[in-house]
């Protein structure tokens, strides 16, 4: 008896332990908004000020999945944590047609963004702190290439920059 009621005990503990607060918020309209998971409960009560919010907000963490929609109810944002809070997974955005905006791997520490009209508007590195690296390559809406180019680890262009045309002609290089 003494052995179940020790294991019960440390279920127990270990529930309130890694316990995660659920996190909604509505829009005027009554639709969600943001629906996600906090690694505790923020404390946040009504009539807080909007720096007592933030300070709450700082001491605690996002963990799983967060989405983000519209008043009107459209996926607008998709983003995963790991339990400790950090970025993983692919995070996306949408535009308000409903194609897809943004695509980052955090994996892979790829990232690619999309024109309104679904073509590929940019592509490149991109690392856990959403900082631009390595190789990237811009079009414009009509498929062809409007720059190339690359950054090194801390988002500063480096090299030579290629840019070009809506019609795909050269418009010139700077070196960074």
């Amino acid at each position: 008896m003494k052995r179940i009621l020790l294991i019960a005990t440390f279920v127990l503990s270990a529930t309130f332990a890694f316990a995660q607060y659920t996190y909604t918020e509505t829009g005027a309209n009554g639709n969600t908004i943001v629906s996600g998971q906090y690694n505790a409960d923020p404390g946040i009560v009504a009539g807080d000020s909007k720096q007592t919010i933030a300070t709450k907000l700082a001491a605690v963490y996002k963990v799983g999945v967060w989405k983000y929609w519209t008043e009107a109810g459209l996926l607008q944002a998709e983003e995963h944590y790991t339990a400790t809070g950090e970025r993983t997974g692919v995070w996306k955005t949408w535009h308000t047609n409903g194609q897809l905006s943004t695509e980052i791997n955090f994996a892979t520490q790829t990232a690619v963004f999309y024109h309104e009209n679904g073509q590929k508007a940019e592509e490149g590195g991109m690392n856990n702190q959403m900082v631009r690296i390595g190789n990237w390559n811009g079009w414009h809406a009509n498929g062809k290439l409007n720059y190339s180019g690359s950054y090194d680890s801390n988002g500063k262009k480096i090299g030579t920059w290629k840019f070009y045309d809506i019609s795909g002609n050269s418009l010139g290089t700077e070196n960074h």
